[in-house]
């Protein structure tokens, strides 16, 4: 799944105006007719619940929209460059690496909400020494780095659109320049240049639920029993390495997308193994189900008490728990539930000591196994209350 990609986004900018003057049979010195430039088209990314992955940026290195035409004779405008318009998923973050000079003037003033009048643009006159000389295409200007990227925008919402970068204006013909002191004008301005960025396009999952654990905790498992999706399972760890969705659809017919992030290990905060690139993803999800587990080798060690053995599940949720604050303090403010998997292979004396271990610590710890079905009706029930509870509290 392409969920990263680094793209650099050119507007159009603003066509020059024309020197140009009335020339007919009959009248062959007329006055000055130089029409203004057309205005640069701008891009723009808009929100779309079609689109699941940044798949169709692969092999996109750069987007260009066209510039403005210039001014043409007859006080006839250049044609306008056409806005190009590009589809993102919902969830997609926008990170600003660099920038042209216009492109600072708008963030700085507007951020991207609102796009620059041209009474705000100060345009720059030029000066012919003949009628038939014309100004030269304006130059986009030197891009600037940011000492660290900045998040321009998130787009969470259908038909959301955000105007990445802001065509140029046209500027205006000799006609313009037209007085009586000035009967022949050979100034016009040049078009204003259009925006230029260095951008980062970071998809994170919007899930309703995600499923959070080591490695072969089962995670995949459970997806494909309580959805329709088909992700890879074995018995080893990192079968999962990007997430998948699936769709809960409950008894009242509503749906609810439920997301496997691939299992996180201890440093996954400072991006020891598969680390941030599945850290970010939780970030987004409105509920939380933890998946615990224990290694087949550690049930059967009939040298370890039942005693013990609850107390490396104890452990192994609180090492989770930290991951996910140290990469992001808020994310322990989620509402999440506690699950224990593999119940299966564990003795009824095992499964009492893990419960009693997490009740000691007011915590509730749903038993389940992915493989015989066991449990796994109570604990989709409290997970899809749960999490329609916080979606509609959203909503609201």
């Amino acid at each position: 799944m392409i969920d990263l990609v680094s793209l650099t986004i050119k507007a159009g900018s603003g066509g020059n105006g024309r020197i140009s003057f009335r020339r007919e049979k009959y009248v062959p010195k007329g006055g000055p007719d130089g029409g203004q430039g057309g205005d640069g088209g701008s891009v723009i990314l808009m929100g779309s619940k079609h689109r699941n992955t940044l798949q169709h940026f692969s092999g996109v290195k750069e987007i260009t929209a066209p510039a403005g035409g210039v001014g043409g004779a007859r006080k006839k405008t250049g044609a306008k460059g056409d806005d190009v318009i590009w589809e993102v998923p919902l969830g997609t973050v926008v990170w600003l690496m660099a920038e042209n000079e216009v492109s600072i003037r708008r963030r700085n003033k507007y951020s991207l909400e609102h796009t620059l009048a041209k009474a705000e643009i100060e345009m720059t006159k030029y000066v012919a020494q003949k009628e038939t000389e014309q100004p030269s295409s304006p130059d986009v200007g030197e891009l600037k780095f940011l000492p660290e990227k900045i998040k321009l925008v998130e787009i969470l919402e259908e038909g959301q659109k955000v105007v990445l970068c802001q065509g140029g204006f046209g500027g205006r013909g000799n006609v313009s320049f037209k007085s009586s002191i000035n009967t022949t004008p050979l100034e016009v301005e040049y078009g204003s240049t259009g925006e230029h960025k260095k951008v980062v396009l970071e998809l994170k999952l919007l899930a309703d639920i995600g499923l959070v654990g080591y490695p072969n905790a089962g995670k995949s498992t459970l997806l494909s029993k309580i959805t329709r999706a088909n992700p890879k399972t074995a018995d080893y760890p990192f079968t999962t390495i990007e997430p998948n969705l699936g769709v809960l659809t409950l008894p009242e017919g509503k749906d609810l997308v439920v997301a496997d992030i691939p299992g996180l290990i201890e440093g996954a905060h400072s991006g020891k193994g598969l680390g941030y690139d599945f850290l970010r993803h939780i970030e987004n999800t409105r509920v939380l189900l933890f998946i615990l587990f224990l290694e087949e080798n550690i049930v059967s060690d009939v040298n370890v008490t039942s005693k013990t053995k609850a107390d490396l599940v104890w452990q192994q949720y609180q090492h989770l728990c930290s991951e996910l604050t140290a990469y992001q303090t808020e994310m322990l403010q989620k509402p999440s539930l506690i699950a224990l998997n593999k119940i299966d292979i564990y003795p009824a004396e095992l499964i009492k000591a893990i419960t009693s271990r997490f009740q000691k610590a007011q915590q509730t710890i749903l038993p389940f196994s992915g493989f015989t079905g066991e449990g796994l009706a109570e604990l989709t029930k409290q997970v899809a209350s749960l999490a329609w509870k916080k979606t509609g509290l959203e909503k609201n």
